[in-house]
């Protein structure tokens, strides 16, 4: 997209999902929300239930609310992947802490064998910080009680238009207008940000050596309560999130896919 495009012919789209949980490497979208605008207020939205096919994890289930029986008859995400790729195919993302929502989408998208176009964002909380800089912090919570927003916290199409709200409130502060050109914008914004999951290498880890995509093997495994299990395993692929690198395999035991943290793995056999 070229820098000097004017910004009143860019469509942007806020984004927002609820999760089972806070790992795009092995938790699964619930639910997706979505709003295209222009600077100039016209707007359409994209949303959906998703049915994970796992449990809603009691946790998880304070902080949205979305229960299984809410998503039991929703469609499964790869029925919405290519509907989703279309509405935000034209779009620059607009999305708040991006890099969270940014992993779980391109996790999807690939996990499936959905093309789409390069997955990129504008954060609002960098933008926030920048305008708002009286504010206790920069949640999506706080931005939006200071606006004055009717606010469903926590649910992704409210989440979306709150977003969208804050978005296009720095830009009228700052002077940033349909006139303006996106040249501007990255300016205001600085640069852009992408998803922070990725497949990698198998050697970007020592245990990863030991371990071959397609080749069943049986790993000893440390879980979070410190128990050992050994576990037949069929590895997919190797994934990295944040400074933590994953295996993505079949495990027999549980006989489904399963994402194992490389650091858990305290012996191949």
């Amino acid at each position: 997209m070229s820098s000097i495009r004017k910004l009143s012919d860019i469509n942007f789209c806020a984004i927002d999902l609820e999760t089972t949980g806070v790992n795009p490497a092995f938790n699964k979208i619930v639910e997706i929300g979505a709003v295209k605008f222009r600077i100039d207020g016209k707007m359409e939205t994209f949303h959906s239930l998703v049915n994970p096919c796992v449990p809603m994890p009691e946790n998880v289930i304070k902080i949205h609310g979305i229960t299984d029986d809410m998503v039991n008859s929703a469609p499964v995400i790869e029925e919405l992947l290519y509907d989703l790729s279309g509405f935000i195919n034209d779009t620059i993302l607009v999305i708040q802490n991006p890099r969270f929502d940014l992993s779980f989408i391109d996790r999807a998208f690939k996990s499936h064998g959905v093309e789409c176009r390069q997955l990129w964002a504008l954060d609002t909380v960098r933008l926030a910080k920048k305008y708002f800089t009286g504010l206790p912090n920069h949640k999506l919570s706080t931005l939006s009680e200071h606006l004055g927003l009717n606010h469903n916290k926590h649910r992704a199409l409210d989440d979306a238009v709150v977003c969208m709200t804050v978005f296009l409130e720095i830009l009228k502060g700052r002077g940033v207008s349909g006139d303006s050109t996106l040249e501007d914008l990255m300016n205001l914004h600085g640069e852009r940000v992408n998803p922070g999951i990725s497949s990698v290498p198998h050697n970007s880890a020592d245990v990863f050596k030991r371990i071959s995509i397609g080749e069943k093997v049986t790993i000893r495994y440390r879980d979070s309560d410190g128990n050992i299990t050994k576990r037949n395993i069929l590895p997919k692929e190797f994934i990295a999130y944040g400074r933590k690198n994953y295996i993505l395999a079949h495990c027999y035991l549980r006989n489904s896919e399963r994402c194992f943290m490389a650091s858990r793995i305290i012996g191949v056999d």
